[in-house]
């Protein structure tokens, strides 16, 4: 009984592990590090209480963050309040001659509501990050961007 019991805890223990392993890779920027890509939009945009970015203007505004990972290919995804918007993400090799673009990820339409974009898989070239870019609708919000 002894050895179950000392055996099921070393299951367990290492399900814990490779758990919190797996979410220690995970890079989250919130959306507030995000910054408008036109000067003019300057007055536009401001920070949620709970640290994310707002659209105010009447018009979609371009914004872009960044995250700092690891060569290789990486998980992308974004979490967003809207109907009306998309993302993408970019990367580019160290001497700028080559790059990764994703595809554009729309929003679903209907009203309003937090959805998270899975932007795809996204190669990272040595020595750089990568570049998630949106058109963020009028009233729209984005909470934070991943890789992982």
């Amino acid at each position: 009984m002894r050895f179950f019991k000392k055996g099921y805890l070393v299951s367990m223990l290492t399900g814990v592990i490779s758990l919190v392993a797996n979410q220690a890779f995970a890079v989250t920027g919130p959306g507030a590090t995000m910054k408008n890509s036109f000067p003019q939009d300057n007055s536009c945009l401001s920070t949620s209480s709970y640290g994310g970015i707002v659209n105010n203007c009447t018009y979609s505004v371009q914004v872009v963050g960044t995250l700092q990972l690891a060569t290789g290919y990486h998980a992308t995804s974004i979490s967003i309040y809207g109907n009306n918007s998309w993302c993408q993400t970019d990367s580019i090799n160290g001497v700028g001659n080559a790059s990764f673009v994703g595809s554009q990820v729309y929003t679903t339409s209907g009203p309003k509501v937090w959805q998270t974009l899975n932007l795809g898989n996204l190669y990272v070239y040595d020595g750089t990050g990568t570049i998630f870019r949106c058109s963020l609708e009028a009233g729209g919000y984005i909470g934070n961007f991943t890789a992982q």
